[in-house]
């Protein structure tokens, strides 16, 4: 693989980060990761962050490193079967010449400890992920699973003898494993050849890579919220919009008042919405639970700007619905809550739910 990165200085240790495209949410993803890696190094230690983009500018001013990427690169690094996710193995191979350790890091990834936790534990032969998601035996019968089922078998894979498939929102290796990446490119370029029917490719090809060899998890010392996108958006940009995008020290102190995890009621206030919504049949119980949760999220600036997170998750559901079933529910008596439905802990959200429900699946 031929490279357009300008000469930078080896160094021990690096996270790496890869941010291209428009989109403003992947920015401001990247930006409150780096953050909170800062937020948490103790007093006088220092971290070498990079971060490859074809936007290098919005960096300016960041303590980061940036590495500019042309579209010829990223044409490259595409490859020639169009699959996407192959950037990301090829940023971790490339990066791999600029430091002792690499440690890449998905964007959507908040640290709740200290990132020399995590690069502590990638040694020679042995590597780091974010977390262990399930083995091969477990996932090889499932339907999106079997055109690489067959690729599988051709380098001996069955059910029987399979190997443990890794999250790569986390990939820490060394200098020394350009051989695993090239490896991992070269599968995931064998197994787009033609069509196929899973996104994850790369974290199966970097996995079955790894296969054998001691893998550590890193999910104790981070949060990867790619399940929760839509709460971790809303509550970044608020973020964003409130103490703007240039970096200062008062940043990253303001970071902490931003919650780590998505907003949940309290455990009493869970099991309450279970009790009122078990008579519900199940396609309420599912809309009931979302429309309540919103409702009953703590009290805190930013969770105050997800609540829609949940009764956008319950305008999904809705709309699976046949129009009869969502009349009754959105065309309740005198425009009162749904008499079927549990009312939300706050009377005031009554109005605002269904306004919110009204607009949402009128669109």
């Amino acid at each position: 693989m031929s490279s357009t990165l300008p000469p930078l200085q080896k160094t021990p240790h690096q996270l790496l980060y890869l941010v291209y495209g428009e989109q403003d949410v992947y920015r401001r993803e990247a930006k409150f990761s780096i953050l909170t890696a800062l937020s948490q190094l103790k007093q006088g230690e220092s971290l070498c962050i990079r971060v490859m983009t074809d936007r290098p500018q919005d960096y300016t001013g960041w303590p980061v490193e940036t590495i500019a990427l042309d579209e010829p690169t990223l044409t490259r690094w595409q490859g020639d079967n169009g699959y996407t996710h192959r950037r990301k193995a090829c940023a971790i191979a490339q990066g791999l010449t600029l430091a002792d350790k690499t440690l890449f890091v998905d964007t959507d990834t908040l640290f709740l400890k200290s990132p020399h936790r995590v690069l502590e534990l990638i040694e020679p032969g042995q590597y780091v992920m974010d977390e262990f998601e399930y083995d091969w035996s477990y996932v090889c019968q499932r339907p999106d699973y079997l055109k690489l089922g067959r690729d599988l078998q051709a380098h001996g894979i069955s059910a029987s003898n399979g190997f443990k498939l890794y999250n790569s929102g986390l990939c820490g290796v060394q200098a020394s494993d350009a051989p695993l990446l090239e490896t991992a490119i070269g599968f995931i370029d064998e197994w787009t050849r033609e069509s196929f029917d899973i996104h994850t490719i790369e974290q199966v090809a970097i996995s079955f890579a790894m296969r054998g060899k001691p893998v550590r998890e890193a999910r104790k010392f981070v949060h990867h919220f790619y399940a929760d996108k839509r709460f971790f958006h809303a509550m970044q940009a608020h973020f964003f919009s409130l103490h703007g995008e240039a970096f200062s020290p008062e940043l990253i102190a303001r970071s902490l008042d931003v919650p780590r995890f998505k907003p949940m009621p309290s455990p009493l206030q869970r099991v309450w919405i279970k009790w009122q919504l078990r008579n519900q049949r199940k396609h309420l119980k599912k809309v009931g639970r979302d429309l309540l949760y919103g409702s009953s999220a703590p009290q805190n600036p930013y969770y105050d700007v997800c609540r829609h997170g949940w009764w956008e998750s319950a305008c999904k559901e809705i709309r699976r619905w046949d129009e009869a079933e969502q009349r009754k529910l959105l065309e309740a008596k005198d425009a009162g809550w749904p008499q079927h439905m549990p009312r939300p802990a706050k009377a005031a959200d009554e109005q605002t739910i269904l306004a919110f429900l009204r607009q949402r699946l009128a669109q």
